[in-house]
C-alpha cells in the first residue's frame, strides 16, 4: 500500500536520554510506518545529569547517535540537551517549540513501538477533528480490553494519554502548568471520583506526582474535554524492563494492531466502550489497588 503525499502532515516529536537500545527499536518501527518517508522528525535529546558518570555520559552520547545513524524520517532535527532539564522540562518545553511552529504534532517517547499504521492513524485524527474543539488528544494506546467489536476509534472522557498521541497548537496552548483548582476537587468527592479514572487514583497523581501528562489531563478535564482512542493499540511499550524511569516487574499483557485504523467522525461518547474501560482498570479487590497504582506509574513514567 503506497502512502499518499501529503505536505501538511505533523511533525513528530521523539524525547530520548541515555537507551540507544530502545531508541533504535523505536526509530525503526517508525521508520517502517507508512508515512514516515513524508514527516518531519523532531529527536529532543535530554543533556547529563550534575552528578552523572563517565558511563552516564557514554550512553546519553550513544543515544544520540543512535538517532544519526540514518534517516529515519523525511527530516531528522536532533535538539541536544548541554545539561539536564528532566523529564517534565524537556517535554514540555519540546511539545511547546515544535507544536507552536507547526501547529500540531505527534509525540513519542523512547520505548515505543508503533504500528506501520501509527502515523496515518495519528495525522488522520488530527484532520478529522480539527475543528471540534472538545477534543484535546488522538490517542494511540489501549489496554488489552475486550471491547466485544472490530477495530474503531471512540470518544472518552478520560481525554487523554501520555503513550503515542497527538494534538493540536490551540488545545495545547491551553495548557494547566500550575493547576489552580486541585483544592476544589480534593474538598469534594463526587468531583474526585469524576476526576478519577476507575481506581486509578489520578487525584492522587494530580496532588503528589504533578507530572507533565497528569496536568494535561487536567487541562481537559476542567474543560469538558475528549479523547479519541482505539479499540486496539498501535503502541507496544519495550521500557517495562526496569531501564529509564519506567518500572518493571508487573505481569502486563500487550497488543500491537498493525492493520490499518480508520477514524471516523463522532459526536458522543461510546458509553458501551467507556464502561469497559472503567472496569478494567477497577481491581476485583480493594488489596489490588497497590498494583494497580504501580502500573499507572509505570505508563506515565514516573520516578520519585
Amino acid at each position: 500500500m503506497e502512502a499518499k503525499i501529503d505536505n501538511n502532515l505533523a511533525p513528530v516529536i521523539l524525547f530520548i536520554y541515555n537507551r540507544p537500545h530502545h531508541t533504535r527499536e523505536t526509530l525503526a518501527a517508525l521508520n517502517q510506518n507508512l508515512l514516515a518517508g513524508q514527516s518531519v522528525l523532531y529527536v529532543f535529546a535530554d543533556g547529563p545529569k550534575e552528578n552523572a558518570t563517565a558511563a552516564d555520559l557514554d550512553l546519553i552520547q550513544q543515544a544520540r547517535a543512535v538517532v544519526r545513524e540514518k534517516q529515519w524520517c523525511k527530516d531528522v532535527i536532533l535538539i541536544e540537551r548541554d545539561k539536564n532539564m528532566y523529564l517534565e522540562d524537556n517535554i514540555i518545553d519540546g511539545i511547546t517549540q515544535v507544536i507552536n511552529k507547526h501547529g500540531k504534532a505527534i509525540m513519542l517517547d523512547d520505548d515505543l513501538i508503533t504500528s506501520p499504521y501509527f502515523l496515518q492513524y495519528c495525522n488522520d485524527g488530527l484532520q478529522v477533528y480539527e475543528h471540534d474543539k472538545q477534543i484535546f488528544s488522538i490517542n494511540s494506546y489501549m489496554l488489552p480490553i475486550d471491547f466485544e467489536t472490530g477495530p474503531e476509534t471512540f470518544l472518552c472522557p478520560v481525554a487523554t494519554s501520555s503513550t503515542g498521541w497527538a494534538t493540536w497548537a490551540d488545545r495545547w496552548k491551553l495548557f494547566e502548568a500550575s493547576p489552580a483548582e486541585i483544592p476544589e476537587i480534593v474538598a469534594d468527592m463526587y468531583l474526585q471520583n469524576r476526576f478519577n479514572v476507575g481506581l486509578m487514583d489520578k487525584m492522587y497523581m494530580l496532588t503528589q506526582m504533578h507530572t507533565w501528562d497528569i496536568r494535561w489531563y487536567y487541562t481537559a478535564f476542567i474543560r469538558n474535554g475528549l479523547g479519541v482512542f482505539t479499540t486496539k493499540s498501535l503502541i507496544f511499550n519495550i521500557g517495562y524492563d526496569g531501564s529509564g524511569t519506567h518500572k518493571g516487574g508487573e505481569d502486563f499483557i500487550q497488543e500491537l494492531y498493525t492493520e490499518p485504523m480508520q477514524v471516523t467522525y463522532q459526536q458522543t461518547i461510546n458509553l458501551k466502550h467507556y464502561s469497559k474501560l472503567l472496569n478494567f482498570v477497577k481491581p476485583d479487590l480493594v488489596s489490588k489497588k497497590q498494583k494497580l497504582k504501580n502500573i499507572v506509574k509505570r505508563l506515565i513514567g514516573y520516578k520519585p
